[in-house]
Parts: C-alpha cells; sequence; structure tokens
C-alpha cells in the first residue's frame, strides 16, 4: 500500500495565498469621567484650588497621600462589610468622608457619609453593595485627581 500523499504543501500554498488583513487601530482610551455616579462634579475645583492657596505645593503631598491610603481603608470596608462589621465600616467610611471632603472630592464623600450613617444606625442595607458604589466613586475620583496632580506639575515646571 502507498504512503498517503501530503496535504502539508496544498495548506502551505493556502496559507501564502490568503489575504492579509491588517488590524484596526486602537481606539483611545475615552477621557477621564468629569461627574460622579449622581451627577455632580467629581471634584469640586474651588476646594482644591484653597487648598492649594492655604498651604501651597504641600497640598499635592497631601493629595499623593490620599491617593496611596485611601485603597487601604476600601480594603477594610471591604472586609467590614463581609461581616457585617458597622464599627468598622463607620470608622473607615468617617475616615475616608472627611479626608476626600478636604480634597473636593464630594461624591465620593458623600457615599462615604451614607455608609458611616447607616452604619452608625445599624441600618445600612447590603453593605457590600454600598462599599463596591464607593470604590466606583473612588475610581473616578482617583482619576480626577491624578490629572490634576499631572496639571499642577506640568504647569510648575
Amino acid at each position: 500500500m502507498a504512503p498517503p500523499a501530503s496535504l502539508e504543501p496544498a495548506f502551505v500554498s493556502q496559507q501564502e495565498s490568503a489575504p492579509v488583513y491588517a488590524a484596526a487601530p486602537p481606539s483611545p482610551p475615552p477621557p477621564p469621567a468629569t461627574e460622579s455616579s449622581n451627577g455632580e462634579p467629581i471634584i469640586d475645583d474651588s476646594a482644591l484650588d484653597e487648598l492649594y492657596a492655604v498651604i501651597g505645593a504641600d497640598a499635592s503631598r497631601i493629595v499623593t497621600v490620599f491617593l496611596e491610603d485611601a485603597p487601604h481603608l476600601l480594603a477594610q470596608l471591604e472586609r467590614a462589610a463581609l461581616a457585617p462589621d458597622f464599627t468598622a465600616l463607620r470608622e473607615a467610611s468617617h475616615s475616608l468622608k472627611s479626608s476626600s471632603a478636604n480634597l473636593g472630592a464630594m461624591a465620593l464623600s458623600a457615599a462615604a457619609k451614607r455608609i458611616e450613617l447607616g452604619a452608625r444606625m445599624e441600618t445600612l442595607d447590603r453593605p457590600a453593595v454600598a462599599v463596591a458604589m464607593l470604590t466606583d466613586e473612588f475610581e473616578r475620583a482617583r482619576a480626577a485627581l491624578q490629572m490634576r496632580l499631572r496639571k499642577r506639575r506640568t504647569a510648575e515646571v
């Protein structure tokens, strides 16, 4: 019996003659959001401008420390929401509420305040959902604050 004919030459010739299509260029990332989930501005520029007016360039360091520390508070909130541990929810959300308000992140501050009040009264329904919504607000605030830091650094150069 004769060995079967190889299909490889036919496959190679089909590959060589197949048209090559260029991939579509990647679309640019969407611009950062300017409004929070409730339609308010993500950052109250007047509050942030006032901070810079009062303490100068040290305000950039405060923003940076906030951006480094807030994820730790969010992690505490996530753990507390699973229990639920209303004391831990109240304490972490209070801290986030205050620090975000100082930087003009008013929608983030308001979301943290809702958790704080619900935890204080022990009436917070679905704490994990509330913390997830707070995390979304933080991500919007983070992007907006990082953009403002970049603009300030560019202006200082």
